[in-house]
């Protein structure tokens, strides 16, 4: 039976009460410290062994559950308070590289997620993240920011803005999920980022033939332009096999590793 007029006002009400809790849950939580960030490495492609990493975000709760970002980013995202959890990770993540640096132990490249929020009002983002490189003093080649394609395509002029702001840093950015159904190949001839990643819908269990040429022929694009390329979603062998063939600069998946918590990741690349 569908739902009348009055229903839906109480279930509009009850599910607004309960996202106003879950916000409140999340303000204090990230107060304590609940949210730690994971490691997922990056494989090289001529070396295999592990060149970078993409920082990510797990909730460990009071009671001991781990949440995964599905369960928390979409209403952080709808009341807009997906911005200080990107400063919460950036902070985390740019002073894990100033202890390690300070401790002289091995560093590596990390890839850190831009929230579309952060566009509505761009030079307060970038003046903050440079203010939290300054702090940490972080060399620019250990930084990689990744905005989605689609952020893209709806932010042309404001991503743009920001890429010529980091590259003045000599900070890379990555497209992260090229391909994911926004593309157009008239936009590769202009796009200024450094690096692309190629959407994880493009690798399947079942690669098919067409599905390899297809990739072949956006590698050849992106390589003739001067992209570097990482594929994400690497799961078989047969992947592995083929991407190192047609030159894919770095590898990520669980055919190589799963996110991993902090001192898991430290004990991989001691």
């Amino acid at each position: 039976m569908p739902l009348n007029l009055t229903d839906f006002n109480h279930f509009y009400i009850i599910n607004k009460v309960c996202g106003l809790e879950k916000q409140r849950h999340y303000l204090e939580s990230l107060g304590r410290k609940e949210f730690q960030i994971y490691f997922q490495p990056k494989i090289s492609g001529k070396s295999q062994k592990i060149a970078s990493a993409e920082v990510l975000i797990r909730w460990k709760r009071a009671d001991g559950e781990l949440w995964f970002p599905d369960s928390f980013l979409p209403i952080l995202e709808e009341t807009g308070e997906i911005e200080a959890l990107d400063y919460y990770v950036y902070e985390a993540a740019f002073q894990w590289l100033a202890n390690r640096r300070s401790a002289g132990l091995k560093l590596l490249p990390l890839s850190l997620n831009v929230s579309p929020v952060h566009f509505r009002k761009i030079h307060t983002f970038t003046k903050k993240v440079l203010q939290l490189i300054q702090k940490y003093e972080i060399p620019s080649e250990y930084l990689v920011f990744e905005i989605t394609e689609t952020t893209y395509i709806h932010n042309i002029e404001a991503v743009n803005s920001m890429i010529r702001f980091f590259h003045e840093q000599n900070i890379r950015i990555s497209m992260d999920d090229f391909g994911s159904g926004y593309s157009s190949l008239n936009t590769l001839k202009d796009i200024l980022f450094d690096e692309v990643k190629i959407d994880k819908r493009f690798l399947s269990d079942d690669l098919t033939e067409k599905g390899k040429i297809v990739l072949q022929e956006i590698f050849h694009l992106l390589k003739r332009t001067n992209k570097f390329i990482v594929c994400e979603g690497v799961e078989t062998k047969e992947m592995v096999d083929f991407l190192i063939q047609e030159g894919c600069d770095e590898l990520q998946g669980y055919y190589y590793y799963k996110p991993m918590e902090m001192g898991k990741f430290e004990e991989l690349i001691a």
